[in-house]
């Protein structure tokens, strides 16, 4: 298998097949604000004595984590009636909670939130297909268990037909989360546009996905750019209303569990590595992308980001 299980948007076909068949009740167009609910402990996934006995006694004698996400389907989907929070990165904590005795408290917050809730201590960890960026590296750890890409979402019938250069975009308003590596990427665009000389790229910002989605759908931008199995969720919910264009040109990056710094980090990212390692090699992991991602996205080896030592 490879490290990146051809994360470039392959298969995308499968991806928009395999997240239809997530609950039609997934509230793809909410945004809640510190929202809360207790997952279920694992879905039968055992606990590993061995893994177990490597987690921090503050944390292990607290038996629940509090993990901060931001609604965004597939990797994480808020149902409408206000049950508990699912989604592939959702389970995937929820199992490599398991395994190390723990249970797992989602906390749903807006995405711009979730790093200065990790700083200041009010969560354990977060989730959500959090891309494992430099900047984000500095302050905060990732274990990973998966890789993305990003795609641009246009509406059916758009002007933007393809891009295969990132100056294609030129002239046009892009949409993305804000504090989002997709904003980040967007705003580098923007700056090639003005130092090439071509028409500028106009830069919108949204507190959650589902308002930038909501601001594609309305007009208000002609595309949005987002992982591309979000992109592809929302194609299958909203009847050919949008299409999916390639950014061949887009980073690949490493997402996972992200960690707060503090003196148990080192230990605690430790023990989820191992966790991780295990429901990769047993074929957890997998299930759940097959589930709810197409199976795209596994990584064959969970790292720790920054590697320890080197902060």
């Amino acid at each position: 298998m490879k490290r990146l299980r051809d994360s470039r948007l392959v298969r995308l076909g499968a991806i928009v097949g395999s997240v239809a068949l997530v609950g039609s009740t997934a509230a793809c167009g909410s945004s809640s604000d510190g929202s809360s609910s207790t997952a279920a402990s694992g879905s039968g996934t055992q606990k590993v004595d061995s893994i177990a006995a490597m987690v921090p006694k503050s944390i292990a004698d607290k038996g629940t984590l509090t993990i901060a996400a931001a609604t965004y389907p597939p990797a994480v989907i808020e149902p409408a009636n206000g049950a508990t929070p699912t989604g592939w990165d959702v389970e995937n904590v929820n199992r490599i909670a398991a395994v190390m005795g723990l249970k797992v408290k989602v906390r749903i917050v807006p995405f711009n939130g979730i790093i200065a809730g990790l700083q200041a201590g009010r969560y354990d960890g977060a989730t959500g297909e959090i891309y494992a960026t430099d900047e984000r590296t500095e302050t905060v750890t990732f274990v990973t268990n998966h890789a993305s890409a990003d795609a641009l979402m246009v509406p059916v019938g758009s002007k933007i037909t393809t891009a295969a250069a990132d100056t294609d975009l030129c002239g046009h308003t892009l949409a993305a989360s804000l504090g989002s590596a997709e904003a980040a990427l967007a705003d580098k665009i923007a700056g090639k546009c003005r130092s090439a000389g071509k028409s500028a790229i106009t830069v919108k910002t949204f507190d959650s996905q589902a308002n930038v989605n909501l601001a594609l759908r309305g007009g208000r931008v002609d595309a949005a750019v987002s992982s591309a199995s979000q992109v592809a969720y929302v194609m299958s919910q909203t009847k050919g209303q949008f299409k999916l264009v390639e950014l061949p040109w887009a980073p690949k990056y490493k997402t996972g569990f992200v960690l707060p710094r503090n003196s148990d980090t080192e230990k605690f990212a430790k023990a989820v590595q191992a966790a991780t390692d295990h429901l990769i090699e047993n074929g957890e992991l997998q299930k759940i992308l097959d589930k709810f991602n197409a199976g795209q996205g596994l990584i064959t080896k969970a790292e720790i980001l920054p590697s320890p030592g080197s902060n």
